[in-house]
């Protein structure tokens, strides 16, 4: 047991010489550092410049804070605004696109209308053409028709002219043989 006494108060001292030896709390000119001044001068009286700088501290983290928040909202607010822009402009040009789209669709539908009409036209005007040629050959025909006809009718006119004459002559001559005899 006195050994162990013995040890104990040796740890002690040097645990002690230690502590005094190598101080840790800043004592220095037999005074302590500002850690343990509390606010209090040389003279043992309050001091307000230690508050006024936790005071400036503050009010410098909170400004700091503050225009930190406003440049976060800023930038979501750019960012938004930026978004709202690109969603504007996606909807104009979709909408340009869709306008260009119909007015081509319209266009078409024009040009198909008129082509179907003209073709239709081109229907009409070809069969008023073929029935007015049909109707020039029906008449040409008719006049060719007519005309062989009168020439014909001419012809039996003229050939039976003809054969009344021959026939007046010879009984003409009969006649006139018959007389003479």
């Amino acid at each position: 047991m006195a050994k162990k006494l013995i040890l104990l108060s040796i740890a002690t001292t040097f645990l002690a010489v230690g502590c005094v030896a190598l101080p840790d709390d800043g004592y220095n000119n037999n005074r302590y550092d500002n850690r343990y001044d509390y606010g209090y001068n040389q003279n043992r009286q309050y001091d307000n410049r230690i508050e006024r700088q936790r005071w400036e501290n503050e009010q410098q983290r909170q400004r700091l804070e503050l225009e930190r928040r406003k440049q976060e909202l800023e930038r979501r607010n750019l960012n938004q605004k930026r978004q709202s822009q690109l969603e504007l402009d996606r909807r104009k040009a979709e909408l340009n696109r869709n306008r260009q789209q119909a007015e081509l669709n319209k266009r078409k539908a024009e040009l198909d209308r008129k082509r179907i009409e003209q073709q239709r036209n081109n229907a009409q005007r070809q069969k008023l053409d073929n029935a007015r040629k049909n109707q020039l050959e029906q008449n040409k025909r008719r006049a060719d028709d007519n005309r062989k006809r009168a020439e014909q009718q001419r012809k039996n006119a003229n050939a039976q002219n003809q054969k009344k004459a021959d026939e007046q002559r010879r009984k003409r001559q009969q006649e006139l043989d018959q007389r003479r005899n």
